[in-house]
């Protein structure tokens, strides 16, 4: 009994001395963004009364300009508490079914800390431990950091990677979803964002590239829809997650629709599209 009791006290006190991790940004690094500066199309603006709770947004630095307005745009519409971000893991450094942090993000605008009462609780739902150096080098989390701490500075984050192509593991990505349920009931949509961090088409010319996003655009323009598996993205257990704390009830908001192509006029023959959406709730 004395050994175990050492024990313990030897890991909450390992547990309590532990820093955690503070991972860079494109701003911190200093990288330069992609060809000349470009000033993104004006969009429609979103009715009055939509209030989103979710979306889609790019992880390509190319897309600057878009993922800078869309932001912006959000800012516009609402306060967000905490943006709990679905990643692709990209590199194939997960540990653990879902990886987690309790790190933070520096920014030319400070730090983005991670939400750690809200980390451990998923840690528990999950079942899984932290697996803090997936996010050295993951830049579906990394990118958006910035734009976070620019157009909401109070705004905590819960970061959340894992394995982002199809096909949809279904039972993994269930109890995803329902680790969140609670997150996403009505009260927390409206103090929480689920950020899903996904470009779509990948590696296709301009007609295979066409053909793919109207795939997509079936379940983006009628999120209602049970089409959810037509989306092509590097993110389809994100799109899942969504359907499901959506629950038959969304409606969408396409605020851009472009691709590599139309950004930089370059690399005609392996195109990456992008869609930045705004979903909320039916009326």
């Amino acid at each position: 009994m004395l050994k175990r009791a050492f024990i313990l006290i030897f890991l909450v006190l390992s547990c309590c001395g532990r820093e955690a991790p503070v991972y860079h940004t494109w701003q911190s690094l200093k990288e330069m963004k992609y060809g000349e500066p470009i000033h993104p199309p004006s969009a429609e603006v979103p009715p009055q009364e939509f209030f989103p709770w979710a979306g889609t947004v790019s992880h390509h630095l190319l897309a600057h300009e878009y993922i800078d307005s869309w932001f912006s745009r959000l800012a516009e519409m609402r306060q967000v508490s905490c943006f709990y971000i679905l990643c692709p893991s990209h590199f194939g450094l997960s540990t653990e079914p879902y990886s987690l942090t309790d790190g933070s993000w520096v920014s030319d605008f400070g730090l983005v800390h991670s939400d750690k009462k809200k980390v451990r609780k998923l840690e528990k739902s999950l079942n899984v431990g932290l697996d803090q150096r997936v996010f050295d080098v993951e830049h579906g989390a990394s990118v958006l950091m910035p734009y976070i701490k620019k157009y909401f500075p109070k705004a905590t984050v819960v970061v959340i990677a894992y394995e982002g192509e199809a096909p949809v593991n279904i039972p993994k990505s269930t109890k995803l979803a329902a680790a969140l349920e609670n997150a996403f009931d009505k009260k927390g949509k409206r103090e929480n964002f689920l950020l899903i961090s996904t470009d779509f088409s990948h590696h296709g010319n301009l007609e295979l590239t066409e053909k793919r996003d109207s795939h997509s655009l079936r379940y983006l323009k009628n999120p209602a829809d049970t089409s959810w598996y037509m989306v092509g993205c590097d993110n389809a257990p994100g799109i899942f997650v969504l359907d499901r704390l959506g629950k038959k009830n969304m409606e969408s908001f396409i605020f851009y629709h472009t691709n590599s192509w139309e950004i930089s006029n370059e690399w005609e023959h392996d195109v990456t599209s992008y869609f930045f959406v705004y979903f909320g709730d039916k009326p």
